[in-house]
């Protein structure tokens, strides 16, 4: 009797620890930031201009447009919020994650897939890059209700300090003209250069 009990238990335990392995079989999900990084080859990061251990991420997925792109990260996580797609880029938050898609300027059939945690968003994106996805309520809700005005008053006072998403043209402070790890998908680079 105590021989099948012992079976018995350890048996569930075999269950379980396979069941919390990384397979598709797996009871715990990642979360859509590691989902997207161990989807897609990381491209490019850009560093906060408040914070230097703060990044947003950008990867690549290629021959894979906007549209595959989001089916793809709705499957594995539904997101709280999404925009719909409007002249190649679309908006999706995720608790703490805002993930933006957007046409690559070098290849229309890549998609390119920007990571950013909500505090970097907060502290870096200027409220014209929501203008037209994102309601202003909304954003006011995650962020206090006079985020935009006072992002507004810094983007017009130091417009360097104003991030406006990854294709943006521009002279923000965290991003170099040159990507700072372009195709490489172990290292994790700086905002003006300087590798991290």
């Amino acid at each position: 009797m105590k021989k099948s009990i012992l079976s018995v238990l350890i048996a569930a335990v075999l269950l379980f620890v396979a069941a919390c392995g990384n397979g598709s079989g797996s009871i715990f999900k990642d979360g859509i930031e590691e989902y997207i990084s161990n989807t897609y080859p990381l491209y490019d990061t850009i560093a906060s201009t408040e914070n230097s251990d703060q990044y947003a991420r950008v990867y690549r997925a290629e021959n894979q447009d906007i549209a595959s792109v989001a089916d793809s990260l709705q499957e594995h996580e539904e997101p709280t919020e999404m925009s719909e797609e409007n002249q190649g880029k679309q908006i999706f938050i995720y608790d703490q994650y805002f993930v933006t898609l957007t046409q690559s300027e070098d290849n229309a059939s890549n998609t390119m897939i920007e990571v950013a945690e909500e505090e970097f968003v907060r502290n870096n994106y200027s409220p014209g890059f929501f203008e037209g996805y994102l309601l202003a309520s909304l954003l006011g809700n995650i962020f206090g209700n006079n985020w935009s005005t006072q992002r507004n008053q810094t983007c017009n006072l130091n417009p360097e300090r104003c991030y406006g998403g990854y294709n943006s043209s521009g002279s923000y402070v965290g991003k170099t003209s040159t990507p700072t790890i372009r195709g490489a998908s172990s290292n994790r680079g700086g905002g003006t250069g300087a590798g991290k």
